[in-house]
């Protein structure tokens, strides 16, 4: 994780190996979970949910049933603050707050943490790494909350995956809509959908 004393995320998989990754950024879009978890389940692949603290103590019964679907649960802050914009110890309250908040209704403590915009700087990765959460990004992203057409988002997202790609997307029709044409081309490629924590286990 450290290059040149510079603490940097982790965003893209080992390029040499045929496995690709979802982080699904979850602070609103509650309509569409329950179609995402059925859609998954057909698929047979299991994605990683990046949960905001505060939704998870709003929503405790939608963050039970992506848990209990089996998939992977990380850390998206408590209160969608810009990491950079805020105090050093309001980082680190975000962060265990939110840890607090998964582990008190799920049973599970995060050991990922994906900054709200993408947004980071070294105060904030110091402070992960000093709570020994491990920060993501993303290679790909769907854009979908401001892309509506999905053929947009497939095209966008099948003419760069990769081996290793990280992809973000969000609960949003969209990406609902998207998403069987992007697995089902991932499929043909011979490219594996996996967790994030898999893919960087390859690294």
């Amino acid at each position: 994780m450290e290059n040149k004393h510079l603490l940097i995320p982790d965003y893209h998989g080992n390029q040499t190996v045929s496995k690709i990754a979802f982080m699904v950024n979850v602070s609103w879009g509650n309509e569409f979970i329950p179609e995402l978890l059925s859609l998954l389940k057909t698929y047979n692949v299991h994605l990683t949910f990046f949960l905001e603290g505060r939704w998870v103590h709003s929503f405790p019964e939608l963050a039970r049933s992506i848990h209990t679907a089996g998939h992977e649960i990380a850390n998206h802050a408590y209160s969608h603050y810009d990491m950079t914009l805020i105090s050093e110890d309001l980082i680190r309250e975000e962060i265990l707050k939110t840890n607090e908040a998964i582990s008190d209704i799920l049973g599970v403590t995060p050991r990922l943490f994906s900054p709200p915009y993408g947004h980071y700087d070294q105060r904030m990765m110091k402070v992960a790494v000093s709570e020994n959460m491990q920060t993501i990004l993303w290679s790909l992203d769907t854009i979908d909350w401001k892309i509506k057409q999905p053929d947009v988002i497939i095209q966008s997202i099948t003419s760069r995956v990769t081996n290793g790609s990280i992809i973000l997307m969000h609960p949003t029709q969209p990406s609902l809509s998207a998403l069987p044409a992007i697995l089902n081309d991932a499929s043909g490629k011979g490219l594996t959908v996996t967790t994030i924590s898999d893919l960087l286990s390859h690294l």
